[in-house]
């Protein structure tokens, strides 16, 4: 069998895989103990710490609530946007033209960041696998996504993906510091530390 070249340069093939592929599954904190938790590809929470069980149903991260109607009196237009905490899903509105008040349906948005930290999609925890790069987040939703920013890291020669949807791919969206050669021996230090994060 042919000896691999330790001389040869490292490669990435790009495999095309989306941000929302990734994001099946994620390793956060847990809301209770603050320890490792893992969300599985049912959305369920379960914490390897405290064993604490969760399912879907409650957002801990940040949200905004916006209105943007009519009045109903008057049908002036109302718009109002405030932070969201729940269950709460109304707004109290005052008309400024009628003098009208009354809560309106709010639609909730959820923020993917809650104090400065990227959160899960699901139950907006943080993220277990983050870590501040110099002026930067460095982040990652399980360990698949941070083997894939690791290999893309750690390698010399990288391919781009054939396809005609490659725009959709993780590594054509990844910030600029990630991309950069010169932060590469420190950003596998920072993955590899990440990697061992009990």
């Amino acid at each position: 069998m042919p000896q691999k070249d330790p001389k040869a340069p490292i490669r990435y093939a790009d495999t095309n895989i989306s941000l929302f592929e990734l994001a099946q599954h994620y390793v956060v904190h847990c809301p209770r103990c603050e320890g490792k938790a893992l969300i599985n590809t049912e959305r369920q929470l379960l914490c390897t710490a405290c064993h604490h069980t969760e399912k879907p149903g409650h957002w801990y991260g940040e949200a905004t609530a916006s209105v943007r109607v009519k009045c109903r009196e008057c049908r002036q237009p109302l718009a109002r946007t405030a932070p969201w905490k729940g269950p709460w899903k109304k707004l109290r509105m005052k008309c400024e033209h009628c003098g009208d008040v009354c809560e309106y349906e709010a639609s909730i948005s959820p923020a993917i960041k809650s104090h400065g930290l990227v959160t899960d999609r699901i139950y907006g925890l943080p993220l277990w696998l983050q870590t501040s790069f110099r002026d930067e987040l460095l982040w990652a939703f399980n360990y698949e996504h941070l083997q894939l920013l690791h290999d893309y890291v750690a390698a010399d020669l990288r391919e781009r993906s054939p396809s005609a949807h490659r725009h959709y791919s993780v590594v054509n969206k990844l910030p600029d510091f990630i991309k950069k050669a010169k932060n590469r021996k420190a950003l596998i230090a920072c993955l590899d530390a990440l990697v061992l994060k009990a």
